[in-house]
């Protein structure tokens, strides 16, 4: 009867050592399917927070875009509007300017004006709600930003100074939504060299 350990190595001559081969090639399969598992397994509650974290602030920033352009648009539309509405509210303004009393229907002219001066008050009260401001410009200084100057004449008040206002500039949002029609000063000096001219042509044309 043979021994086991005679066995064995008739074994191991049989298969000719495949079987531990066999067994050495399978090794680096093992290592690779564990590390496909590992990827494969689910994220952990820190990795979804952040996850989640990083999509919310996506979001949000998304929603911010989308609402400043919302509004971009609306003040577009505004402005447009306003715009047309504008000369409107001019000939207001001139109507009561220009409005006298009657003097054979005193009492009827006035309540007619008083009316006037009230829609005129409603539709500054509109402008207003919608953030729309009259430009400044009784005693104020000239500014190019703010004001059209249409006539510059020689005065006694100092240069670039505001002497009449021939129709009202508007802000929209604190920016320029027409420019306000002025008449300037062109400063004493000026006044005082365009006399010492004149009288020195009439001088020469003396002579």
């Amino acid at each position: 009867m043979e021994t086991k350990p005679k066995a064995e190595e008739e074994a191991r001559k049989c298969c000719g050592g495949s079987c531990h081969s066999k067994d050495k090639l399978a090794e680096p399969e093992k290592k690779q399917n564990e590390k496909q598992n590992e990827k494969a397994s689910p994220m952990t509650v820190e990795e979804l927070t952040d996850l989640l974290q990083r999509t919310h602030a996506n979001f949000e920033n998304y929603r911010k875009q989308v609402q400043l352009q919302i509004e971009d648009i609306k003040k577009i539309a505004a402005r447009d509007i306003i715009l047309q509405i504008l000369p409107v509210l001019d000939n207001f303004e001139l109507a009561i300017k220009n409005a006298q009393p009657d003097n054979g229907e005193k009492g009827k002219n006035l309540e007619f004006i008083q009316g006037m001066e009230l829609i005129y008050a409603q539709l500054l009260q509109i402008l207003q709600n919608n953030n729309i401001t009259a430009i400044e410009t009784k005693s104020k200084d000239f500014d190019p930003y703010y004001h059209e100057a249409l006539m510059k004449v020689p005065s006694d008040l100092p240069a670039n100074k505001i002497m009449e206002e021939f129709q009202k500039g508007y802000l929209l949002h604190g920016k320029v939504l027409r420019h306000a029609k002025v008449k300037i000063s062109a400063g004493p000096n000026h006044s005082q060299n365009s006399q010492n001219q004149t009288n020195q042509s009439k001088n020469e044309s003396k002579n």
